[in-house]
């Protein structure tokens, strides 16, 4: 098989589905079109719980490696022995997915997310801008 098949047969198609083992917690990817992709993520850890859409838009597709930005928004609770409580992120990200086989791909992505949260007992908030890295594998299917 040419590398120039190879390339093409190795990109989802538009209504792929994807499943993700994102660190730590899971995803499931829809591709809405050549050009983008929607994804719910749910992250768990620590006491802290957080589930929200993605929106992906690719850069490039012609190869095994896509580049991407997007947008993403979060719900997010936590308890701990001292506080527990809710809150919301959203943010932006820039990133990379490379393509090891016609099904299974590594992502990589990074950006900043505004988070707010607030204690349920103490009626006590906080708001704050950090950087966050996602890592995760998928496998892609139809």
């Amino acid at each position: 098989m040419a590398a120039d098949e190879l390339k093409v047969k190795s990109q989802p198609a538009t209504g792929n589905w994807a499943l993700g083992a994102v660190y730590p917690g899971a995803a499931l990817k829809y591709m809405a079109g050549s050009k983008s992709a929607w994804e719910l993520k749910a992250q768990s850890g620590s006491g802290i719980f957080a589930v929200g859409p993605r929106y992906y838009r690719y850069l490039t597709q012609a190869s095994n490696t896509r580049l991407f930005f997007g947008l993403e928004a979060d719900y997010i609770t936590y308890k701990s022995d001292v506080s527990k409580g809710s809150g919301l992120a959203g943010g932006a990200f820039v990133g990379g997915e490379l393509f090891l086989t016609k099904q299974i791909s590594l992502l990589m992505d990074f950006g900043p997310m505004y988070i707010d949260l607030t204690d349920n007992d103490f009626l006590e908030s906080a708001s704050q801008l950090e950087y966050v890295l996602n890592l995760g594998i998928y496998w892609h299917f139809k």
